[in-house]
This record gives structure tokens, C-alpha cells and sequence, in this order.
């Protein structure tokens, strides 16, 4: 069975190779110029609204109280109801870490004088340690 979700897995990462090249090959990559427009897309206009921040938080956190609410009410609904919004509130918890550590690193990098591109590339060294943290605890504990 496990030589089975290996060679799965191997075939999946061909695959996303041959993609990254395709894509990479497809272009005209030696006749690109930069430009110096500033059009911005939907997303970077969202992402600067005061507005929507406010909104999302206002969802994250009605959701995240919905669901405690929703998993310490015991008996009144289903149990996978429950167990529902307890994994909810889980998931909610470990996103909302998860971008609190990386933004404080991506800040913290800022702060301290380096340029967008070295900081982003701080906060995702951050995440990535914590992730071989998580499987290194994953095998010794298993």
C-alpha cells in the first residue's frame, strides 16, 4: 500500500514539474520589459480598504464565537455538529497564529531596515522552521 502512495505522489510531482516548465518555456521570458504603470488589481485595492479588514474581522470573529459556542453546548445538537465546530475553532485558531507569525516577522524585518523582497523571505523562513518542526516532533512522537 505505501509503494502505491509513493509512486502517486511521484507521478503528482512529474506532473508539477512538467507544469513549472511548460508555463516557464511557454513564455517569451527574454523579452520582457518592466514597466512602470501602477494599475491595481481588485485584490491590492481590497487589500488596502480599511473597510474590508474591518468586515473580515467582524466575520472571523462572529464565526470563531459561533463555533465555541457551537462546540460547548454538549447535547443540544448532533455530536459531528459539534465535533464541527470545534475543528472550526481549531482551524480558525492555527490560520489566525499562523498569519500573526508571519506578519510579525514580515514587520519585525521591515523594522529593522530590510527591503520587502527579504522580508517576506524572513517570515516564510519562519514558517517553513516550524513546519520541520512539526514533522520532526511527528516522527519521534509516532
Amino acid at each position: 500500500m505505501a509503494s502505491t502512495i509513493y509512486l502517486v505522489s511521484a507521478a503528482l510531482m512529474v506532473l508539477l514539474l512538467l507544469a513549472v516548465v511548460g508555463a516557464v518555456m511557454g513564455r517569451n521570458w527574454k523579452a520582457y520589459t518592466p514597466t512602470l504603470r501602477n494599475d491595481q488589481s481588485v485584490w491590492s485595492a481590497l487589500a488596502g480598504n480599511e473597510a474590508v479588514w474591518t468586515l473580515a474581522f467582524i466575520v472571523a470573529a462572529l464565526a470563531v464565537g459561533g463555533g465555541a459556542a457551537l462546540f460547548v453546548s454538549g447535547d443540544v445538537y448532533s455530536g459531528s455538529l459539534v465535533n464541527a465546530g470545534g475543528i472550526a475553532v481549531a482551524i480558525a485558531l492555527a490560520v489566525a497564529f499562523l498569519f500573526y507569525l508571519f506578519y510579525g516577522t514580515y514587520a519585525a524585518a521591515k523594522a529593522r531596515g530590510y527591503r520587502r523582497a527579504a522580508a517576506v523571505m524572513a517570515a516564510s523562513w519562519m514558517l517553513g522552521l516550524l513546519v520541520v518542526v512539526g514533522i520532526t516532533l511527528n516522527l519521534l512522537l509516532a
